[in-house]
């Protein structure tokens, strides 16, 4: 058994408990986040079914099946008396040396919740404002299209948004078109036809996206997932954002320009009232 030192002193290496982890040392590992409404999480067999799509392309292998992860949920949201609010499920690979390890520990499976509504109402009133992140996304990068703990250029977009006084930070790919945002979906209204960027443009194909493509389609609305350029945003009579815990967000302004008229557009409003629909519908419950 060896030490180290951890947060100001020498502890035994077991006494560190997440220092050694591959998710702490390289960002081998992944992550879902849905909401929780009226106690219950939210598209939890989509969410889990992402995550199991990612751990076989890393190779991360003895995820607890989709039935044990429930049963993680439910008891940490019991635990918590949690109503309304947000679940995180985060796998990392156990401890292993080496870059690519030929043997590692078990993964470490780690599930948190935080309670509230992620977001106030008045900013679905006010609507989103975003600028185009300055350095492109890599769609060539098999990590862009996992949910990885592998996050940097997320927040560093995030942060560069936020420093020029925006809610969000849109990214183009390495060919200039837009991909998704820092956190987020993003879909235009162009005409009478909702248009996305196509998965292939290098985006992370959403949970909560997928739901709004299958509303927007049920609803007889035209849909388009293809390449979008950026000035089909600056040109689009409105536009929205999409993730689990945005839900839907009307998407008002992109580097001090208005979309449409500036304020949240009919398409994006009808589009969330028919998510909140379908949750409602799922679960039972009021929201």
């Amino acid at each position: 058994m060896g030490y180290l030192w951890f947060n100001g002193k020498v502890v035994v290496e077991d006494e560190a408990l997440l220092a050694l982890e591959r998710g702490y040392l390289y960002g081998d590992g992944l992550f879902e986040t849905l909401r929780v409404y009226g106690g219950r999480p939210f598209l939890f067999e989509e969410h889990v079914a992402r995550l199991t799509a990612g751990a076989e392309v890393l190779g991360l292998p003895g995820i607890p099946a989709p039935a044990q992860l429930r049963k993680a949920a439910e008891e940490t949201i019991a635990a918590n008396d949690l109503r309304e609010g947000s679940l995180r499920l985060t796998v990392v690979r156990g401890r292993g040396s080496g870059l690519c390890p030929v043997d590692s520990g078990p993964p470490v499976v780690l599930v948190t919740v935080r309670p509230g509504k992620p977001y106030p109402e008045e900013l679905y009133t006010r609507g989103f404002r975003a600028v185009l992140v300055s350095f492109p996304r890599n769609e060539r990068s098999p990590v862009v299209y996992l949910k990885s703990l592998n996050f940097l250029e997320n927040i560093l977009g995030r942060k560069e948004a936020v420093a020029k006084g925006a809610d969000e930070g849109l990214f183009v790919n390495t060919s200039g078109r837009l991909c998704e945002g820092t956190v987020s979906n993003l879909f235009l209204v162009t005409g009478e036809t909702i248009v996305t960027p196509d998965v292939a443009s290098g985006l992370l194909p959403g949970i909560t996206r997928n739901l709004v493509l299958r509303s927007a389609r049920n609803a007889g609305f035209a849909v388009a997932e293809r390449p979008v350029e950026p000035a089909e945003l600056f040109a689009a009579g409105e536009a929205f954002l999409t993730n689990s815990l945005l839900e839907v967000m009307p998407l008002v302004a992109v580097d001090g320009r208005p979309v449409g008229n500036g304020r949240p557009g009919y398409v994006t409003q009808t589009l969330r009232e028919l998510y909140r629909k379908a949750v409602a519908e799922s679960l039972a419950v009021h929201i």
